[in-house]
């Protein structure tokens, strides 16, 4: 998706930055068996947040074991083996890929269709594996598809409020994050998904708001300030800015709320570092005006580390 969604690598123990990789590196082995080899270069933070919330709501233990992998041949990596909640990501992110592309087919003009159009073949196929080799997930499309098309209808009245934009997206993802589950675990779930794409939607927003401008492209905020969106530099003006900082730790505040009623689980913390340091860290970069960095170096810290991850703290 986006890349917003990450942990303050600097604050997590050894042991929990190591986990948090080896899911990263499962979840990209997951992708290479569900939806292609190819899907693995759609691997983000965010789809990796996910993968993090499903392990700690699913009933199966988590297993780490050191790979090799063709990135990183020379040294073996710890991963999480195949799991129920990594296969499910997998198969979430090649239908939101491809759903996300041709939205952006639709709604560009001129050269900007170029690169979704480019793009066709690749999650296609991407979509094509997932619906055979893991067709029990196919009901994800209709209801990817349900939810971006009210964005659609929004983004086409010329919808001025973020609010309103930002809970579309919201919903959709709080969907994808309990599909499957049930009771109480598909209530946090849902709400921890919520928050999460209004979280997203309303950073990616404001992160492109100069952008969007430019081009001619929907963009609540540009639609609610008018020309007073953005200042004499051509940057979002300090009103804008002020109010994205306010709606976001709103929009965080609520999620907390969701993270706390996750079980007590070895990967909890990781998921509370995102949240109540990460998640901050990055809306706090938009709001300055720097486009947070999206690269997704995950380098080796120790190789002591648990290889099960059970459903409580060790």
């Amino acid at each position: 998706m986006f890349g917003y969604v990450r942990p303050q690598v600097s604050s997590l123990r050894v042991r929990e930055y190591e986990w948090y990789r080896a899911v990263y590196c499962g979840l990209c082995r997951a992708m290479g068996s569900v939806s292609g080899q190819v899907s693995r270069l759609t691997l983000s933070y965010d789809f990796t947040f996910l993968a993090l919330v499903r392990l700690i709501l699913s009933d199966a233990e988590a297993v780490f074991v050191r790979h090799r992998c063709a990135v990183h041949p020379l040294r073996p990596r710890l991963m999480a083996e195949e799991h129920p909640a990594l296969r499910y990501t997998a198969a979430a992110a090649a239908f939101l890929t491809e759903a996300k592309r041709q939205d952006d087919m639709a709604d560009e003009t001129g050269s900007a269709r170029i690169k979704p159009a480019l793009l066709a073949p690749v999650t296609g196929s991407m979509v094509h594996l997932t619906d055979r080799r893991a067709p029990e997930y196919a009901p994800l499309v209709p209801l990817i598809r349900e939810h971006l098309d009210r964005l659609t209808a929004l983004e086409k009245a010329s919808c001025p409020s973020p609010d309103e934009a930002a809970q579309v997206f919201g919903v959709l993802l709080g969907e994808l994050f309990c599909y499957g589950l049930s009771g109480s675990a598909a209530a946090v779930a849902r709400s921890i998904g919520i928050g999460t794409g209004r979280f997203l939607y309303l950073c990616d927003a404001m992160d492109d708001l100069a952008e969007d401008i430019r081009e001619h492209r929907y963009n609540p905020l540009a639609l609610l300030w008018g020309d007073m969106a953005l200042d004499a530099e051509g940057k979002p003006a300090e009103p804008v800015r002020s109010a994205f900082s306010t709606g976001t730790l709103l929009d965080l505040e609520k999620l907390a709320l969701a993270v706390e009623l996750l079980p007590g689980h070895p990967l909890t913390e990781i998921v509370k570092n995102i949240i109540y340091l990460g998640m901050p860290d990055v809306a706090g970069q938009i709001a300055a005006g720097h486009s947070p960095d999206r690269s997704r170096k995950l380098t080796t810290v120790s190789d002591s580390v648990p290889q099960t991850i059970h459903g409580s703290q060790p």
